[in-house]
């Protein structure tokens, strides 16, 4: 696919990313919830503005809810290579030059903004990141102007018959670097860029900056925004440990990961509050949970070892449970210890620990399907039985996921096991005290 027609629809595309989208949504993550696609046109000039927080991923997750194919706005730098080129534009991925590829390049933008009208005016579905560069961390970063730009100028090309929309996105993961975690996506209520139409006529400044603040605030409600960068760490912490009591005060009965969210939003707004409206609580609770968390780290043990306060019968149990599955930890953990762990090795060399997970995500499409091939040649080499090979084959990928989540099993009953063994002693006692003070006042607060 060329540059010039990267917004026409594609057979090809479709059937290309048929793998890489099971891949993602049945295999690399456990669950992704989806909230908000009643509010997707069906057709129209649509821009997405998502928030950036892991690379490739935020793309492959905005992709994955739907057939279809729209059309994505990128940094310049990755388009390194005639080669690499081509097949972005396939991934129908237009650049965006920034300041630091140079002040010349940015006279690319002209053009290239110019072909993301033309993908509005046809109808076409763009996505462009507002916050133009990626990070992860629960916080929405400034906004670019680059979209309400384009927007502008979309609405300027028809003479403002065209009704730009522009729909915020909100990605929220359950853990950036880790396999088999939960994922979230959700789609806010479309904003009528025919709304500044007037203002944008007089004074296109003010228009642009106003779209923005729109933008940022809707976006801000379809995510955990933790504005408040100086105690960072404290709202974490916060959220980690009172969104399982907000979950159950609600009344919802499964603590899932869009329960968590929710909850979590609310944590932080409560938190937030009690910061403006009483500062000395607020230092009073933020001690508490600055000690909490040292504590967790000291111990290296987790909030959910100290909120469970697990009796010696269910350790014993899941004691049990481990050995009795060790061998199919054994089978998963050796059919799959090559194309699973070479990646995790490889992106050690990337600098950038944000680019980890999706580099290993495109590892793996190459690596599992290679690999699986050639356990599949030794078994038609050395058995001549078609339901073994079939059974084998069906095992291993599964067993594979068994075994990534075995060693996640074990690390937890270890920490069972540790603070049952250590419970009376002081730092570790200290840790269940503090978390019922930081329960308690924030109880008071809501």
């Amino acid at each position: 696919m060329k540059f010039s027609s990267v917004e026409d629809q594609s057979w090809m595309y479709s059937l290309v990313k048929a793998f890489p989208i099971a891949v993602h949504n049945y295999i690399f993550y456990r669950k992704i919830y989806t909230t908000g696609l009643e509010n997707i046109p069906e057709e129209g000039a649509v821009i997405f503005a998502p928030n950036h927080q892991n690379a490739l991923m935020d793309a492959l997750i905005l992709i994955s809810v739907k057939n279809w194919q729209p059309v994505f706005m990128a940094r310049a730098d990755i388009f390194a290579g005639q080669f690499l080129r081509r097949f972005l534009f396939f991934c129908k991925i237009l650049p965006i030059f920034r300041i630091r590829d140079g002040k010349e390049s940015l006279k690319e933008n002209n053009f290239v903004f110019q072909k993301a009208v033309e993908v509005l005016k046809k109808k076409r579905f763009l996505v462009i990141y507002p916050e133009a560069s990626h990070k992860g961390i629960h916080r929405l970063r400034p906004l670019k102007k680059g979209i309400t730009r384009i927007a502008f100028m979309a609405e300027e090309a028809t003479n403002y018959t065209l009704g730009v929309k522009i729909i915020p996105v909100g990605i929220n993961y359950q853990d950036y670097y880790d396999f088999r975690t939960d994922a979230m996506i959700n789609f806010g209520k479309p904003i009528n860029v025919e709304d500044y139409a007037a203002l944008y006529k007089e004074n296109p400044q003010k228009a642009n900056h106003q779209l923005v603040e729109e933008i940022k605030k809707e976006l801000s409600t379809l995510i955990i925004d933790i504005q408040d960068t100086e105690n960072y760490d404290i709202f974490e912490t916060a959220r980690e440990i009172l969104a399982p009591y907000l979950i159950r005060k609600n009344g919802k009965l499964i603590n899932n990961f869009k329960n968590q969210i929710l909850a979590g939003k609310e944590v932080v707004g409560i938190l937030g509050k009690i910061k403006e409206s009483d500062h000395e609580e607020f230092e009073e609770l933020a001690a508490l949970l600055k000690q909490y968390r040292e504590g967790l780290n000291s111990t290296n043990l987790t909030d959910r070892i100290i909120r469970k306060k697990y009796k010696i019968w269910g350790i014993l149990l899941r004691t049990v449970i481990l050995i009795a599955t060790f061998p199919i930890n054994v089978f998963g953990f050796v059919n799959n210890f090559v194309p699973y762990h070479l990646p995790f090795l490889l992106t050690m060399r990337v600098k950038d620990r944000n680019f980890h997970t999706s580099v290993r995500f495109v590892l793996y499409l190459i690596l599992f399907p290679v690999f699986y091939g050639v356990i599949f040649w030794q078994l038609c080499r050395y058995t001549d039985s078609w339901l073994f090979r079939i059974l084998y084959m069906l095992l291993v990928p599964l067993t594979g996921i068994f075994s990534h989540r075995y060693y996640a099993y074990v690390k937890k009953v270890a920490a069972m096991w540790k603070m049952f063994f250590n419970k009376k002693k002081t730092l570790y006692a200290r840790l269940g005290v503090l978390r019922d003070k930081i329960v308690e006042i924030f109880k008071r607060k809501i």
